[in-house]
C-alpha cells in the first residue's frame, strides 16, 4: 500500500494543475496498481497536498487578498476579487454537499472516467480555436460560469482547471488571469472537500493509513513544480495539446482497463 500511495502522491502532483484530471488519473492509477480502496479518501488527501502547492505558489496574492478583506477594503481590486472567487465557489460547494455520496461512488467506475476523460480531451482541444485576446474585462458574470465550470469537474475524469480555464479563454480573459483565478478558485473547493471527509472520518472512527500523509506532501512539492511548468504553456496558447493526450488516454483506459 505505502508504494502505491507514493506512485498515486506523483501522480495526484503532476495532474492537479495540469489540465488532465487528477482525479481521472487517480481511478486509472488505483485500477492499474490493483489498489483497493473504496470510496475517495485518499483522492481528497492528495488533493490536500496539491492545495498546500497553492498557498505556496500565490502566497504573496493569497496575503494581499486576506490583508484587504481584514482591512476592510471591499471596494479595491483585490477586494473585488475576493468576492469573485466567492460567487464562484458557491455552485460547486453546493452540488458538492448535496451529492457527496454519489459522485464519491463515481470514484470506482474506471469506464465512466476513461469517457469523461475523452471529454476533457475534447474540451481542451476546443481552445485551439479561441482567438483569445484577453480584451474582456473580468466580472461576477465570468465568476458565476466559471464557478459552473468547476461544479461539472466534481465528476472524476473533469479536468478542474482545464473545465475552468477553457471556460475563460473562451470568454476571452487573458489566459493568466484565467489560471489565477482558476486556482485561487480550487483552494475553498479542496479545503472544503478535506473538511468533509475529515468529519466523515472521524465520525466513522476510521484509521488513517500513515502513509497519506507521506503522500501529502509529495503531491505537495510535485503539484508546486506542475504549477510552474503550466503558466508558461498557457502563455504560449498551446493549452489544446493537453487535450490529444487526455482523449488518447480516455481510448486506451476504454479499451484496455474499462
Amino acid at each position: 500500500m505505502f508504494f502505491s500511495i507514493i506512485i498515486l502522491a506523483i501522480i495526484q502532483g503532476i495532474a492537479e494543475f495540469l489540465p488532465i484530471s487528477s482525479s481521472g488519473h487517480l481511478v486509472l492509477g488505483k485500477a492499474l496498481l490493483n489498489f483497493n480502496e473504496p470510496g475517495a479518501t485518499m483522492e481528497v488527501f492528495l488533493h490536500f497536498g496539491t492545495l498546500l502547492s497553492i498557498l505556496v505558489f500565490y502566497r504573496k496574492r493569497i496575503y494581499d487578498l486576506l490583508k484587504t478583506i481584514f482591512k476592510g477594503r471591499f471596494k479595491t481590486p483585490d477586494g473585488k476579487e475576493f468576492w469573485l472567487i466567492i460567487w464562484a465557489s458557491i455552485p460547486a460547494g453546493i452540488i458538492g454537499f448535496i451529492g457527496n455520496d454519489f459522485f464519491e461512488s463515481l470514484f470506482s467506475s474506471t469506464k465512466l472516467v476513461s469517457i469523461t476523460l475523452m471529454i476533457t480531451g475534447l474540451f481542451l482541444i476546443s481552445t485551439y480555436w479561441a482567438k483569445n485576446k484577453g480584451e474582456r474585462k473580468f466580472n461576477l458574470l465570468n465568476a458565476i460560469i466559471i464557478g459552473i465550470a468547476q461544479a461539472f469537474a466534481i465528476i472524476p475524469g473533469i479536468s478542474r482547471s482545464g473545465a475552468t480555464i477553457t471556460v475563460a479563454l473562451w470568454m476571452n480573459i487573458d489566459s493568466k488571469r484565467a489560471a489565477e483565478f482558476s486556482f485561487l478558485l480550487a483552494i475553498p473547493a479542496l479545503f472544503g472537500a478535506m473538511l468533509l471527509k475529515t468529519m466523515e472520518l472521524f465520525k466513522s472512527h476510521i484509521s488513517i493509513e500513515p502513509a497519506l500523509f507521506i503522500g501529502v506532501i509529495i503531491s505537495a512539492v510535485v503539484g508546486y513544480f506542475s504549477l510552474t511548468m503550466l503558466i508558461p504553456i498557457l502563455r504560449k496558447g498551446k493549452f489544446w495539446i493537453f487535450g490529444i493526450y487526455c482523449l488518447a488516454l480516455g481510448i486506451v483506459g476504454t479499451m484496455i482497463i474499462g
